[in-house]
């Protein structure tokens, strides 16, 4: 099975101007009147049941929300889905390939923010044990990822080394674990910053959390499945692990049961997936997610291609 489909299409199937695109979670009050300006037709999930809807539409515009396996298989004149966002584990990538649908996304936009908002969630846990960051290390797990290599210049009054694990494109000075084990029993502070796929779903779980300090912090603004919220949670009751610090969660919204006891304790700073979420960065990103999926109809390629 391919891995990439032909850029661009040949012959596009439907102009941007003649195109139904689906809205599937709303975008910015004005990036949606951008929208209207760009395509013939918008459908939000208000206008009736998805079933009635895909076999109707010609794109997908997508931010937050999953699409399903089944809502893409009903929709049989759709060219493409354009998210808003750097991860695409909320999309049926094979069924998206078997349908010759294109997947873009819109990576590094909001990775300033999310450095921004990193990098304080850690102080709460680090004065929670008194311990100070000046003078501690701090890890970073990612792929080629922009936020790791925005967070480190928000410690500036803190001395602090790098270390890193995983893909070559060098970040700010640092020191190369060769393994994640390496570079778990070293630091006092892991960062992660990764996509969730299935090489890095809980990729921090019970025996990766039993190989640090039990000062060490841990802070996820990537993706929840990153993280084994029970063996984290297990780990911060058991005071092993000094703190945490998460931005994201397997369920979200996280409230209630799916939080399970994290709520309850005194060693984690639990956000409501904030990061990347500031008005400018949301309008800029989706307004981009537009203009690729535009672009991709009238036949000009698409950038930030996935498939």
């Amino acid at each position: 099975m391919p891995t990439h489909l032909p850029t661009p299409p040949a012959e596009p199937l439907v102009r941007a101007a003649q195109a139904t695109v689906y809205l599937h979670t709303p975008f910015h009050p004005k990036a949606e009147e951008y929208a209207a300006t760009r395509f013939a037709k918008l459908l939000r999930p208000s206008d009736g049941p998805w079933e009635t809807l895909m076999p109707q539409i010609d794109a997908i515009l997508l931010r937050t929300g999953t699409v399903t396996s089944d809502m893409v298989k009903a929709a049989p004149k759709c060219r493409i889905i354009s998210r808003n966002g750097t991860g695409v584990d909320n999309v049926p990538i094979q069924t998206c390939l078997s349908q010759s649908i294109a997947v873009t996304n819109v990576p590094g936009g909001n990775a300033k923010v999310v450095a921004e908002l990193a990098s304080p969630s850690c102080s709460p846990s680090f004065a929670a044990r008194s311990k100070s960051i000046a003078g501690s290390e701090a890890g970073t797990r990612d792929g080629i990822r922009l936020p790791s290599r925005r967070l480190f210049p928000h410690f500036p009054s803190y001395p602090l080394d790098l270390l890193r694990r995983q893909l070559p494109d060098a970040p700010p000075p640092h020191t190369r674990a060769s393994s994640l084990e390496e570079l778990l029993r070293q630091v006092d502070v892991v960062s992660l910053h990764c996509p969730l796929n299935d090489s890095t779903r809980n990729l921090i779980g019970e025996k990766e959390l039993g190989w640090m300090k039990d000062t060490a912090v841990v802070v996820n603004t990537a993706r929840g499945g990153i993280v084994d919220e029970r063996a984290l949670e297990k780990a911060l009751k058991a005071r092993k692990l000094g703190g945490a610090g998460l931005d994201v969660f397997v369920v979200e919204p996280a409230y209630g049961e799916s939080l399970g006891g994290l709520r309850e304790l005194d060693n984690v700073v639990l956000l409501p997936h904030l990061g990347g979420s500031t008005d400018g960065v949301t309008l800029d990103g989706c307004n981009m997610a537009i203009d690729i999926m535009a672009d991709y109809l009238d036949g000009k390629g698409a950038i930030n291609r996935v498939v």
